[in-house]
């Protein structure tokens, strides 16, 4: 990933996200060095919305991804606080602490591999292409990557990754999993909500060890409980 000049754009979400939110391929840095541990901020917008509608008003307008070398919290916000999730992500485990709390009421799910299958809902790539150009984001030099799916309905998914940030194969919980290096501009699509998050500043520095932790007043649910949460709360934004 490349270092900044000087978002999300947090969940991320995202990141998020995004997750909403989140690889290990742009160019050369702005500045020498790579960055291990800070925060990267993404601007989110909803590309099939109104953006003067009335449900857009409700949509996060940010998110944030929170990272060390070998951990993530992608964190988003919409409905003025009303709704927030966070998914923590342990690389080493391959496990991901999803939280959502909406209307007072927290849950949290641990997610292995398997369940993530049902969260990402997303078809198996038939190639991922590279192809030559660059793009500046956040003030990192980034590369370009095409994800071309095996069915042939699906349209292709362009991303925008940075090899600056100096993190364990960043992407393994996502549908972005190929792509070898941080994402900093992308699109995901949730409950049928497609969101749009591009990196809008990355801020290096120590980051509190707690961020990396299940949060303490959050129930534990299954994958299924959380998920039908999910669907409830975001699939009357999606219709």
């Amino acid at each position: 990933m490349c270092m900044r000049t000087s978002f999300l754009r947090s969940s991320t979400l995202p990141a998020i996200l995004g997750i909403l939110l989140l690889a290990s391929g742009c160019g050369s840095s702005l500045f020498s060095g790579r960055v291990s541990e800070g925060v990267i901020e993404y601007g989110v917008t909803f590309p099939d919305m109104d953006p003067d509608g009335l449900r857009a008003g409700m949509l996060p307008d940010k998110s944030t991804l929170s990272f060390v070398r070998e951990h993530q919290s992608m964190d988003l916000s919409a409905g003025m606080g009303v709704f927030r999730t966070s998914m923590v992500i342990n690389t080493p485990s391959k496990l991901v602490d999803y939280h959502m709390s909406v209307m007072g009421k927290n849950l949290v799910a641990e997610l292995h591999p398997s369940h993530l299958l049902s969260f990402n809902k997303t078809p198996p790539t038939m190639a991922v292409l590279f192809p030559p150009g660059t793009d500046t984001i956040a003030g990192y030099v980034c590369k370009k990557a095409v994800l071309v799916y095996e069915d042939i309905d699906r349209p292709e998914t362009e991303v925008w990754y940075t090899d600056a940030i100096d993190m364990d194969n960043p992407n393994w919980f996502s549908p972005f999993s190929e792509i070898p290096g941080v994402l900093m501009r992308y699109e995901v699509v949730q409950h049928n909500i497609r969101m749009r998050l591009e990196a809008v500043s990355i801020k290096s520095g120590a980051v509190d060890a707690a961020t990396f932790a299940v949060r303490p007043d959050h129930e534990g649910v299954t994958p299924d409980a959380l998920y039908q949460q999910l669907d409830e709360v975001l699939g009357t934004y999606g219709n």
